[in-house]
């Protein structure tokens, strides 16, 4: 039996048929302009998301009036929305960030070594909690140098930035992350993306690469969890197959990392690859309760040139000493039998999330079971019409339309924390049921 969900009647809005234009116009018109005036040529963008913010049909850039991993919170939006109630929108797969122990552990650093470092991580960034933090990762990853970045995106970008030159060739899964794609842009080396998942594809890419070319290197890269369609690749054959060819395998771990696995080594502890990848990037904004990220790879030479050569690792600060902390913290609890109850934890949630909406006949993607579960919607103007709904109904979830996917591909990425509560689960799944319904009642 479905809820009755106050504010999910779809209203007709202030702006009559420019309603439609709102709803429907495609934002990557605006990605390319021009004019000389760089102040004014973007004037038709602004005016475009205008109209999407007076038609309740904006979900960006709001923001939270609690605490945002909480599992419930208070959003508002550009336009004042507020939404109070469950909040599947936060990054805090095991429920972290509220943690005694980790909080203990901000405070501590704070009082120690104060909020700021001193630069960068190769000027003077570093503190004993960031080499305590470097040998927790490199155990915990069965590698043996790690190099700790700013943001996840740092990571990610400056590895590939410093390690692929003009000759070389990086092959990504065509669902890489910007972070990945922009880094391979960035080296100057030729790009390629092979067919998601595609291990075949992946390998007739290497064969034709090497039938030419045998002098310079070949790096593909994959993601151990993707977080927009929940699922994995299969990472023991995809090892195989670089080690065919000779080339080398970089996996990002930012979803998947201590959030999966028995020893919450993600993905690569269940396919059986923990030290195996030549280069594994990650993310400590999803499990580790704070923002950051690193680089683990068995490479003495690898991480040492990407620590000079990688960007971030040279011209950005180093992530401050309570960052480094938290994370440190909050690896030690994945790493510990409370590790496994809250990994256990937020996939019950995430069974239940899937089920729940699998039984309203809605569609969950993703062939794992992870902390992210998302909810096809498919054409983009009735995500947008369902997120409005959604914000008005109670519930903090986040759209994802174009650019981050096709636009025939709109859906709801929902984030399970451990600390959800089944009464939490079954909200939101009211919630996105009725909307979504409405939504496309609406579009017809």
């Amino acid at each position: 039996m479905t809820t009755t969900v106050p504010g999910t009647t779809p209203a007709a809005g202030p702006l009559g048929d420019r309603r439609t234009e709102a709803q429907e116009k495609d934002i990557m018109r605006f990605r390319v302009v021009s004019g000389s005036d760089l102040t004014s040529r973007n004037d038709a963008y602004l005016a475009w998301q205008r109209d999407r913010e007076q038609a309740d049909l904006w979900p960006y850039f709001r923001h939270y009036e609690t605490a945002a991993l909480t599992t419930r919170a208070t959003v508002v939006s550009d336009t004042g929305v507020v939404t109070q109630g469950p909040n599947f929108g936060g990054q805090d797969y095991l429920s972290l960030s509220s943690h005694p122990a980790v909080l203990d552990a901000a405070h501590q650093a704070l009082r120690d070594y104060g909020p700021l470092t001193a630069g960068s991580p190769a000027l003077g960034g570093a503190t004993p909690i960031s080499r305590a933090l470097e040998a927790g990762l490199a155990e915990a990853l069965r590698t043996e140098h790690v190099a700790l970045f700013p943001t996840g995106w740092a990571s990610g970008f400056g590895t590939i930035r410093a390690l692929m030159h003009r000759r070389d060739h990086i092959l990504l899964d065509k669902l890489s992350h910007d972070s990945l794609r922009q880094g391979a842009a960035a080296s100057g080396a030729s790009v390629e993306f092979f067919r998601h998942l595609d291990n075949d594809a992946v390998r007739r890419h290497l064969a034709k690469i090497r039938a030419t070319d045998t002098a310079n290197a070949v790096l593909v890269v994959t993601e151990g969890v993707f977080s927009m369609d929940s699922d994995t690749p299969q990472l023991a054959e995809l090892l195989g197959i670089c080690r065919e060819f000779g080339a080398q395998l970089m996996v990002d771990v930012a979803h998947d990392f201590g959030a999966m696995g028995e020893f919450g080594g993600g993905q690569l502890e269940v396919h059986g690859t923990l030290g195996e990848v030549d280069f594994v990037v990650g993310a400590f904004s999803k499990t580790f309760a704070t923002t950051g990220g690193f680089l683990a790879t068995p490479s003495a030479s690898a991480r040492e040139y990407v620590r000079m050569f990688g960007g971030p690792q040279t011209f950005s600060s180093a992530i401050t000493p309570v960052q480094t902390a938290v994370a440190l913290a909050s690896l030690s609890i994945v790493k510990s039998p409370e590790g496994a109850r809250r990994r256990a934890a937020v996939a019950a949630v995430a069974t239940r999330l899937r089920e729940g909406l699998t039984a309203r006949g809605l569609e969950v993607m993703g062939d794992v079971v992870c902390p992210v579960v998302p909810v096809l919607i498919g054409d983009t103007p009735t995500g947008r019409t369902a997120s409005g709904l959604i914000a008005r109904a109670g519930l903090v979830a986040h759209l994802v339309e174009q650019p981050a996917v096709a636009s025939d591909a709109a859906r709801f990425r929902m984030q399970a924390m451990a600390d959800h509560s089944d009464a939490d689960v079954d909200t939101a799944v009211d919630i996105l049921d009725t909307c979504i319904r409405a939504a496309r009642q609406t579009a017809r």
